[in-house]
């Protein structure tokens, strides 16, 4: 079986955390080394700047004797008439890292897809797991799965970083990590559980705490849960973030799409600047007809396939009381879908909301994500 692996990742500063964090808990002996034992052909691809390659090694040296590993320059891709460095450089740098990673990583998913990969794992460059996890992956991959994805627990890099810089390496249970992000929880997760006050204005999200006191974790509901592993496929595009669309659009059989439900089986963190989206406004208290509204301005009905599916991170608690946090969440996704028939029912036919309605009633290829939407002038 032949696994094509892909991160994007540029700059001393960032190579050194992808390092460090990343490619740490990749290489722990539950993860990559258990998939080469298993007789995996695993071939990783990096894509990056070649003045960033030297930052690489020697701590890339471990990977390349359980994979192959190639590396893959801006510079040589080619992009509107320039390369994408070039684009790269006369753009702004909000948008580049996403914009990068959407160009190369449909570059890598059309190469693996022609070269007839089995399996085309995409990360982020801070892409933290627990041990087992990439193991994971390969079964579904090898029940039949052809999507699996994962919402990822997002930690605050500050708090976080020192509780995993000298563990990670060892190989950190998923009860483990999410014990850490219970004392680390980025303020962007904060401010999705339910009972936030202020609660976020952007619900992608939502948390429910479970347990005395939140301690033996959450549950979550969500409508953009990460694509870590898809069966690839020649020609395929998307058009706004990978999160956002790209397991909908390559896969249009809903049974082939796995979410990771619990974080006993399968975890993977995201750690981010506790700066990151800071000035991101906040609502008041949650509110029904806010998250309806969220629903139909910034989904796709499809989207329901993962918003309808609780998500366990768990650090410790029963299982009647995880059991119970599922029924509270549960019935709230309920009628948030309940009050979204409402407006479909009620809605005006102005151009402004037809717009809407089309990208949320429409098929997947229709939605317009909030990239897409941005991404109107410029080199990228």
């Amino acid at each position: 079986m032949r696994v094509d692996v892909y991160v994007t990742v540029w700059g001393a500063a960032y190579v050194d955390k992808y390092l460090t964090y990343s490619l740490a808990s990749q290489m722990t002996p539950g993860n990559i080394p258990a998939l080469v034992r298993d007789g995996i052909e695993l071939v990783y691809h990096i894509y990056t700047e070649r003045a960033s390659e030297a930052h690489f090694h020697p701590g890339i040296d471990g990977l390349a004797r359980h994979a192959d590993v190639r590396f893959h320059y801006y510079e040589d891709i080619p992009y509107k008439g320039v390369s994408l460095a070039e684009a790269m450089a006369n753009s702004p740098p909000e948008t580049v890292k996403h914009n990068v990673q959407r160009l190369t990583s449909l570059r890598f998913l059309a190469d693996a897809g022609e070269a007839k990969s089995d399996a085309a794992i995409l990360l982020d460059s801070d892409f933290v797991f627990s041990e087992g996890s990439w193991p994971a992956m390969i079964a579904a991959r090898r029940a039949g799965a052809e999507a699996f994805c994962a919402m990822f627990l997002r930690l605050d890099e500050n708090a976080a970083a020192p509780r995993l810089k000298d563990r990670i390496g060892a190989g950190l249970s998923g009860r483990e990590i999410v014990a850490i992000g219970l004392e680390a929880l980025h303020p962007i997760a904060a401010g999705m559980f339910v009972d936030a006050d202020p609660f976020t204005s952007y619900p992608s999200q939502l948390n429910w705490r479970a347990g005395p006191d939140g301690q033996a974790g959450f549950v979550t509901h969500c409508y953009f849960p990460h694509p870590m592993l898809t069966k690839p496929r020649a020609g395929l595009r998307y058009t706004g973030t990978m999160d956002y669309e790209y397991a909908l659009r390559a896969v249009s059989d809903d049974a082939k799409i796995v979410l990771a439900r619990n974080s006993d089986d399968f975890l993977v963190c995201k750690m981010t600047p506790s700066s990151y989206l800071a000035t991101l406004p906040r609502g008041g208290k949650v509110n029904l007809a806010d998250l309806a509204s969220f629903a139909v301005s910034n989904t796709n009905l499809r989207h329901r396939l993962f918003m309808a599916q609780p998500i366990r991170f768990v650090a410790g608690g029963s299982e009647a009381e995880w059991e119970d946090v599922e029924a509270q969440s549960t019935r709230l996704v309920e009628a948030i879908y309940a009050a979204v028939e409402v407006i479909l029912g009620t809605a005006r036919t102005d151009v402004r909301t037809m717009v809407f309605l089309k990208s949320f009633l429409g098929p997947i290829e229709d939605f317009a994500s909030p990239q897409t939407s941005a991404r109107r002038d410029g080199w990228m």
